[in-house]
């Protein structure tokens, strides 16, 4: 048996009571009152007869108190037990017997189940009903109800634990309602769904791949410059998604147990190189492919003219030829085996901020030179007194 997932409170009874009352078509059998402590039955005399209590606290905002008690599917109870029931749930919660409540039958496809509308205002004393800590004490009340009635066992809070397995990442509303209006499932639905179906048991990544492919959705690996795999990003309709953006159920982490993956996998171009040893042409092949990048200026697809095309490389190659004495393919070996280490001490100085790679944010300043004094030659006797004289008189 099953309460709702949290007990409601209200403010007015008229709307709740219209509705526990009024016939759907997804009922079996309309609506009624089987028992509680009301006299009325019918929706408008039941909804005065809840208002009255309010005259006696107007000071409570929310006098409305409402649970269900729901079956498994394919169960009923008697009338006669379905009262003694709710009555004993009713005490045990803590309401007393001057505490107006009803219990209406609803019988429906998901399983025969009351509503429970009560006032939480006593009828006689005008005391308030608190219900601290409620959902949780009604969740064991159930429970104990359960074992007591002899009815079926169900799980409660207390045996749910929260899923350790992974969860994916739930529609937006955008996507909620693109799937409403259109009929047909939107990408991360469809994404979601065809990895689903692969995982089930260990694939290949190159089967795995393909098998997406084939519903027109493009898995792209993630991989490091190590060739350590990161994980996939996915697209579908030209719409790209990250692992993350589909859910934790699709992080490399969790996808990782079920696609095999290639126990070596290396940068292409080390493959090539490392395959093609002992062919020279193919080696001068990457080899000027990687000059060009590197140099620029002509187009990488031109990889097979001659290294004459290439007069800078050249120049160091040749020049390390003669003065190393070792063979054209040696040497071009030992400069690729050297670019990763490049990469690598550049990045660890970066990383130590060196000054080094610190290019001058602003232009050293150039201080204004201090003019010399001129030397001048000593005034004479008369120069002196004239100047002297000129001074006094003056004053």
């Amino acid at each position: 048996m099953k309460g709702m997932q949290k007990i409601k409170r209200g403010k007015t009874f008229n709307g709740l009571i219209s509705y526990l009352l009024k016939p759907a078509s997804h009922h079996k059998s309309d609506p009624y009152v089987i028992g509680g402590n009301v006299i009325e039955s019918f929706a408008e005399a039941l909804s005065a007869e809840f208002n009255a209590t309010k005259l006696l606290r107007s000071d409570v905002s929310k006098p409305v108190w409402h649970n269900s008690l729901r079956l498994p599917a394919g169960e009923c109870l008697p009338i006669q037990q379905w009262k003694l029931l709710a009555d004993d749930y009713m005490k045990r919660m803590g309401f007393s017997e001057t505490h107006l409540r009803a219990y209406v039958l609803h019988d429906d496809k998901d399983g025969q189940h009351i509503h429970i509308v009560a006032s939480r205002i006593d009828a006689t004393s005008g005391k308030l009903y608190l219900g601290k800590n409620e959902n949780l004490i009604s969740t064991r009340i159930i429970q104990e109800l359960e074992k007591d009635y002899q009815l079926t066992r169900t799980k409660g809070t207390d045996a749910v634990k929260p899923s350790s397995s992974p969860t994916k990442r739930k529609k937006s509303r955008n996507e909620a309602m693109l799937e409403e209006r259109t009929g047909e499932k939107c990408a991360k639905t469809i994404i979601q769904e065809a990895i689903d179906t692969l995982i089930t048991s260990k694939i290949s990544e190159e089967r795995f791949v393909q098998q997406l492919a084939a519903q027109k959705i493009r898995a792209i690996p993630n991989r490091a410059s190590t060739g350590k795999m990161n994980g996939f990003s996915f697209e579908y309709a030209k719409i790209s998604f990250k692992a993350s953006q589909l859910g934790k159920k699709y992080s490399w982490k969790n996808l990782e147990p079920f696609i095999i993956i290639d126990p070596l996998v290396v940068d292409d171009r080390k493959a090539s190189i490392a395959f093609n040893a002992t062919n020279p042409e193919e080696i001068i092949k990457i080899v000027k492919a990687d000059a060009v990048s590197f140099f620029g200026g002509i187009d990488a697809e031109n990889t097979l003219l001659p290294l004459s095309v290439l007069p800078v490389a050249d120049d160091i190659y040749q020049e390390k030829v003669k003065t190393t004495g070792k063979s054209y393919v040696d040497v071009v070996m030992r400069w690729i085996e050297t670019i990763p280490w490049v990469d690598k001490i550049v990045n660890t100085i970066k990383k130590l901020r060196n000054p080094l790679l610190k290019a001058f944010k602003q232009p050293p300043k150039i201080f204004s030179a201090i003019p010399l004094p001129i030397d001048t030659p000593p005034l004479s006797a008369v120069e002196k007194a004239t100047k002297t004289n000129g001074f006094r008189s003056k004053i």
